[in-house]
């Protein structure tokens, strides 16, 4: 599919592919870490797995047109803020970076959730999208993990020992997923107020997301077979 087709304002074939592009770049994007964040080719293939993120994300929003652009200065920031904090990882680059992606993650998933939230029939792309919210609301997450860690060293631990303030990708993913899901196995914990303070209100939305995506999807279903309400 053409570029221009996929980017196209109107149509539920373009926003089907646009939210089947997008879910699986963020699937990729959880998965991969845990085997390629050791090796310096696996690192690089893990920014560029985030660059189709964001700009699937992007995508995504190509029919809000000014959520559209002001979506675009954030994912270029993040995106050039990665690249030179790749190679050097300096606290003021990593903390730009960390700034710019949460921003970002944090506009897309609000747009998307409010996009879950409109009349319209169930769709592929909107199945697609409403899982794609949830992940992104991790890595949402995982991004203000990352800028905590970096402001406040020792907010998280694990097994009693702190994490270091650039700590592996797998690891505050890990974190992120296991409080979002509320599964919480304890062996990451955070420790300083502000790590909590976000920890619970990630493990809330998480929570609070789950059910009213089901009440929607499920009022979506009734209101397309009974378009009169009768």
């Amino acid at each position: 599919m053409k570029f221009r087709q996929l980017l196209g304002m109107k149509g539920p074939a373009n926003r089907d592919q646009r939210s089947k592009l997008l879910l699986i770049s963020i699937v990729l994007f959880f998965v991969l870490p845990a085997i390629s964040e050791n090796h310096e080719v696996g690192r690089v293939c893990l920014v560029l797995i985030l660059y189709i993120t964001l700009v699937a994300a992007i995508l995504e929003l190509a029919e809000k047109r000014i959520v559209f652009w002001s979506a675009i200065p954030l994912a270029g920031a993040s995106m050039v803020f990665l690249a030179v904090s790749h190679y050097f990882p300096t606290p003021g680059l990593l903390i730009a970076n960390a700034l710019a992606l949460a921003t970002f993650l944090s506009l897309v998933s609000i747009s998307l959730f409010v996009y879950l939230g409109e009349n319209s029939q169930i769709t592929s792309g909107r199945i697609y999208v409403s899982v794609s919210v949830y992940f992104l609301m991790g890595l949402a997450w995982f991004s203000i993990y990352n800028l905590l860690n970096i402001l406040q060293p020792g907010s998280f631990m694990e097994g009693g020992v702190p994490l270091p303030p650039t700590a592996p990708w797998s690891t505050i993913l890990y974190f992120s997923l296991t409080t979002l899901t509320t599964v919480g196995y304890g062996d990451i914990v955070a420790v300083k107020p502000a790590a909590r303070m976000f920890a619970m209100l990630e493990a809330t939305a998480g929570v609070l997301y789950v059910a009213i995506t089901v009440a929607r999807l499920v009022a979506a279903r009734q209101t397309s077979k009974n378009p009169d309400g009768v």
